[in-house]
């Protein structure tokens, strides 16, 4: 039955009228060259993607592709590999073009870019029924946890909690037996493919336990010594329809119960779902076009709401709704907690010399020049207000943070902007802090002490940083 289904899925899936991407000279020049993309991925990652025995793609990457492929004037082709840790070697030796589910970490950055995320997996612990519900990860102690080799998050988890004792494996399922045996405590992954297996294998002894900290953002990484492959790649994402999305996602995460049925009654059902799928696809293609509208303005809707239409970075209506959130999880995790306010030196003179437009110019190159700086999926940035910027990082140590920041005020100086034969050099005062937050200190102390730090940095003559440090004493 299963089979007959995916088939109406995909059946349903190839009605939908595809619109080809609008490509720059430059980027299609690009793909004429290329004349063909190489893909990899996880051959073992059900149900996100897997290699099937007939050495076929399957999964939800592989209905994504599918996708990509109607909008690509170039043939999109598999690079066969043998596990997910030789399909990043291999997009690091440059043999893959693209990883099409992949969480962007700090070694992955070196040579890979990364899309903005268009898959959103919750992170869990799997363990034993008997185990007590997990709340937090400072509560595991010094037992012995399972994470699949080359997940994105080992290296985080690592850098977060040295003091797990983690135990890398080659498949979830290995790792699940092994918790079944006692060999580990539990077993760390995303929530998709543990409920998928747990479920496929009828597993009854062993429970998702608790939700991680940090959810698994997957996006398109592509070779960055090929930067119009980044922005196609970037086009690619744009161009998903939500309810394709929501299709895929309902296909592939959706609960599934195996059972024994009778042939010819699996026949019959199947006769009459084909029916009924006929007329509900010549249903919806009517009024599909009404639905996308809607669905694309209120995508647009819900964006604008969160995001400076200016930048494209979030607003402070977000920031006012996350930054509690982050302290209370650093709080409780034991983690640091970074908070910068970077505000641009002279930026009234700027606007008074060259008009606004310009001073739009610098406002967007500078924003992008802060995402290129602080992409880690623990880094948060938000336009304040005017030409006042916020950094909320979660997880970085004190020196690599200062490293950072000094890196940015350097290099933001040195790329003049331009705009119809004006330039002009821009400079930044940054304000910040960065230790774990104490019991009962507030978002706005924090902002406020950070505040204090960047009037001391405008105070000492502009572009550069002054770091500060506060105890709060606990009610």
């Amino acid at each position: 039955m299963s089979r007959w289904v995916c088939w109406l899925f995909l059946f349903a899936v190839a009605q939908l009228p595809a619109q080809p991407l609008v490509l720059t000279d430059a980027q299609r020049d690009y793909l004429q060259t290329k004349q063909k993309l190489r893909y990899c991925i996880d051959p073992s990652w059900p149900p996100f993607e897997s290699v099937g025995p007939d050495g076929q793609h399957r999964g939800m990457s592989a209905d994504y592709v599918s996708f990509f492929r109607s909008q690509l004037p170039i043939p999109l082709e598999l690079l066969p590999t043998a596990s997910w840790p030789d399909s990043v070697a291999a997009a690091e030796q440059r043999r893959c073009d693209l990883l099409l589910l992949a969480m962007p970490t700090p070694s992955r950055r070196q040579f890979m870019n990364f899309t903005k995320p268009y898959l959103v997996i919750p992170s869990v612990i799997v363990t034993r029924t008997e185990h007590p519900r997990v709340k937090s990860v400072a509560e595991l102690g010094n037992a012995l946890y399972g994470i699949r080799r080359g997940f994105g998050f080992a290296e985080l988890y690592r850098q977060f909690h040295p003091t797990l004792q983690l135990v890398e494996v080659q498949s979830y399922e290995e790792g699940l037996l092994m918790v079944q045996s006692g060999q580990l405590t539990g077993m760390f992954g995303n929530m998709g493919s543990l409920g998928y297996l747990l479920q496929q294998y009828k597993i009854t002894n062993l429970k998702i336990a608790g939700r991680l900290p940090g959810d698994s953002e997957l996006s398109i990484a592509s070779r960055n010594d090929e930067p119009l492959l980044h922005e196609i790649s970037q086009l690619l994402i744009e161009q998903i329809d939500p309810a394709l999305q929501q299709q895929i996602d309902n296909h592939w995460l959706s609960v599934r119960m195996e059972t024994s049925e009778d042939y010819r009654l699996v026949l019959s059902v199947t006769a009459a779902a084909l029916l009924v799928l006929s007329a509900l696809v010549w249903a919806y293609l009517q009024v599909r076009r009404l639905n996308r509208q809607l669905l694309q303005a209120n995508v647009r809707l819900a964006h604008q709401s969160l995001h400076d239409g200016l930048t494209g970075l979030y607003n402070r209506a977000f920031m006012d709704e996350k930054l509690p959130a982050c302290l209370s999880l650093c709080q409780r995790e034991q983690i640091p907690l970074t908070l910068a306010v970077l505000d641009l030196d002279h930026f009234k003179q700027i606007n008074d010399l060259h008009g606004h437009l310009f001073g739009d110019q610098c406002l967007r190159q500078f924003a992008t020049l802060l995402q290129q700086h602080f992409q880690r999926p623990a880094d948060m940035l938000v336009r304040f207000g005017g030409e006042e910027f916020v950094l909320v990082s979660v997880g970085g140590d004190e020196t690599t943070m200062a490293q950072m920041l000094e890196q940015f005020v350097t290099a933001l100086a040195a790329v003049p902007v331009v705009l119809a034969q004006q330039t002009s050099f821009l400079t930044v005062s940054i304000g910040w802090l960065c230790q774990v937050p104490a019991r009962g200190q507030t978002a706005a102390q924090w902002l406020n002490q950070a505040d204090k730090a960047l009037y001391q940095a405008k105070a000492n003559g502009r572009n550069g940083t002054v770091q500060t440090e506060w105890v709060c004493t606990e009610h």
